[in-house]
């Protein structure tokens, strides 16, 4: 997705929503409103795909950044994926992103991995 349609649908989402940065090893993901990335992670790119790892950390609550996701994403194109565990996951396309969130204290560390898979028949 370009960064100009990106752009024009966070212009329509709620306005705490339009103000959230972007994950820099990710450009077109939201990092919810009170987070800030950490440090990058290593990531793996080859032939058969790409993984790319990223990690945030704030004060609002996990249910905070499911809400901040199921609201933002399907917007930019993505699809809630149900997992049986309960994990915040979607899918565009080839792509997978999966969240974890974990608590330290007061506050929350958000992890990030998107997976984008080799296309079909390759």
């Amino acid at each position: 997705m370009s960064r100009f349609l990106f752009a024009a649908a966070l212009t329509f989402a709620a306005p705490a929503y339009a103000q959230a940065g972007y994950f820099s090893a990710i450009e077109d993901l939201p990092i919810p409103p009170g987070f800030v990335e950490q440090a990058a992670l290593p990531g793996f790119e080859g032939g058969e795909g790409r993984i790319v790892l990223a990690q945030a950390e704030g004060a609002p609550s996990g249910l905070e950044v499911r809400d901040f996701y199921y609201e933002t994403l399907p917007q930019l194109g993505w699809a809630v994926s149900p997992q049986p565990d309960g994990a915040l996951v979607f899918v565009r396309g080839r792509e997978r992103l999966s969240f974890t969130v974990e608590h330290a204290g007061a506050r929350t560390r958000l992890g990030v991995r998107l997976a984008i898979l080799p296309a079909a028949g390759n």
